[in-house]
């Protein structure tokens, strides 16, 4: 099995056995105690544990499937689906019982058989939607079918540029 190929399943396998069951009694297997999120403000790997044990509160039934992923060297892209129910609290927002899918890319460094650093997005717009947290302006009666391109609808200052390619709504999803 080549590096790359290692790294990969490494990358994987900590989706499939620790985030999908909540086991973050083994997340030392899979990171380093160097490990760092820095997008997320995360040093070491009980702040990593925390971070998990947040999002397996609020859904406890989330499964993350992994659509894809690519190594070079010591970095592996991994993306994948994650879909759950919001049954737990987060902070701020009482427990709702909808269901949500969460599309996102990890991008991991990994040393000696562990994984040092992440980087990564998400599609949390998308599920602050299905949430009900946030609505698309459209939805709330914000659009304005007779403004012209490059005004402020407010009566502001105009934009810099034309907004003709803005579009109300959600986006499509192929």
């Amino acid at each position: 099995m080549t590096p790359e190929s290692q790294n990969k399943l490494l990358a994987r396998r900590l989706l499939e056995e620790v985030v999908n069951t909540g086991a973050v009694d083994r997340l030392a297997d899979f990171l380093a105690p160097e490990y760092a999120a820095p997008l997320l403000e995360i040093a070491g790997i009980d702040q990593a544990r925390e971070h998990l044990l947040t999002f397996r509160r609020c859904y406890p039934d989330m499964v993350a499937t992994v659509e894809g992923q690519v190594a070079e060297g010591d970095i592996v892209a991994t993306w994948y689906v994650t879909r759950a129910t919001h049954l737990g609290s987060f902070p701020g927002l009482p427990a709702t019982g909808k269901k949500i899918t969460l599309r996102a890319v990890n991008v991991q460094r990994i040393r000696d058989g562990r994984i040092v650093e992440h980087w990564g997005g998400s599609n949390s717009l998308e599920v602050l939607l299905e949430l009900g947290v946030v609505r698309w302006a459209s939805d709330l009666g914000a659009a304005n079918p007779t403004a012209q391109p490059g005004t402020a609808p407010n009566g502001g200052p105009a934009a810099s540029g034309s907004n003709a390619e803005l579009r109300p709504g959600p986006p499509s999803v192929t």
